[in-house]
């Protein structure tokens, strides 16, 4: 009896002693910024790879589509601004590796790629401000824009209109569509950072409540949700019309605007190495994006070649169309589907 009670002592002090400690991988770990990082990135393509939709915005037009051309404002060349201007946007140039990213020199082809994706879109209401400075007719264009709300249009858009006037895209740079003023201003010869911005004019012309969430869209981590969701329909919409190099550029430069967007907010409570997290981000953008493109070119190229044997001269190109070729029929990928409020046309 008292053996055994000394084996259970001794069977007891092996239970309570500790055993090696082995670390577990924890939250941070598993969750590394590079992860975080890549997921987003990833996001971003993969909601591309379903049916484009085309936006509608004027059911009451022809067909629900508006035919009115979109309106393009340059301003006049100014050799000391646009110089003063060029060196501005030397950060632009460095972070997304791009000599053309707020060059303050748009071409007519960018401007004319811009033009049909508004017009495609039906947002012919959105004024295209290229290298411009106008603080009146901005002021006046907020006042009318009756779409957003009066709160949130003199409210935050009256402090959007004060950043204009005091900070120019003339001299500042960048490409960014206001959803107060309903104005795209563009100062990069850059089609897939200025598709982007159509994108999200899009988006707002698709809310209920446009102010309230354009405003969501000014904070930190919020607005993270608007650069995935216009990387995504600019990826969809140049993989429906075939068009690689503009698809590559996309993956080239919005992933690295998307990676630098995802730190941004954590630099500023970083010590010492917070700014530099924003340029981490842009550098995993950036490494994404060529690894996507790399392993994506292959299969694009041979696609072409073969789609362009077989497609006879002056044929129509696919994507096009704005509907289903029948109401039966399921959608296929890269096929656009109507908007909600669009009846289907009936075949002829």
């Amino acid at each position: 009896m008292q053996t055994s009670l000394l084996d259970r002592d001794h069977s007891h002090c092996r239970k309570t002693s500790l055993p090696p400690r082995i670390r577990s991988p924890g939250p941070s770990r598993a969750w590394s910024p590079h992860r975080l990082c890549s997921v987003v990135l990833l996001l971003a393509s993969g909601c591309a790879t379903g049916s484009y939709r085309y936006g509608r915005f004027h059911p009451k037009e022809p067909e629900g589509v508006a035919h009115e051309r979109v309106v393009v404002q340059r301003g006049k060349p100014h050799k000391v601004l646009d110089k003063l201007g060029w060196l501005a946007g030397l950060p632009e140039r460095v972070f997304t590796l791009n000599p053309k990213a707020s060059n303050h020199d748009v071409s007519p082809e960018t401007a004319e790629k811009l033009q049909t994706y508004l017009e495609e879109n039906d947002l012919g209401d959105v004024l295209v401000a290229v290298n411009d400075y106008d603080p009146k007719g901005q002021w006046q264009r907020l006042r009318e824009n009756d779409r957003i709300n009066p709160f949130w249009r003199y409210s935050v858009g009256t402090l959007t209109w004060l950043g204009y006037t005091l900070f120019p895209y003339r001299i500042v740079g960048g490409d960014e569509y206001n959803p107060f003023t309903n104005c795209l201003n563009v100062t990069s010869d850059v089609p897939a950072l200025v598709l982007a911005e159509a994108a999200y004019a899009k988006d707002i012309h698709s809310q209920a409540l446009p102010g309230l969430y354009g405003t969501m869209n000014t904070l930190p981590v919020l607005s993270l949700v608007r650069q995935v969701r216009a990387t995504s329909d600019v990826l969809g919409y140049t993989r429906l019309n075939q068009d690689w190099s503009g698809e590559k550029e996309a993956y080239h430069v919005l992933y690295a605007h998307v990676g630098s967007t995802t730190f941004e907010p954590a630099s500023h409570f970083v010590p010492v190495v917070g700014p530099f997290m924003s340029v981490g981000g842009a550098l995993v953008g950036h490494a994404t994006g060529r690894t996507v493109t790399a392993i994506l070119e292959p299969g694009r190229k041979q696609a072409s070649e073969a789609e362009g044997s077989d497609q006879p001269a002056g044929g129509k190109v696919a994507g096009k169309s704005s509907a289903p070729s029948g109401p039966s029929e399921a959608p296929k990928e890269g096929e656009v589907i109507p908007a909600g409020f669009e009846e289907p046309r009936s075949p002829h």
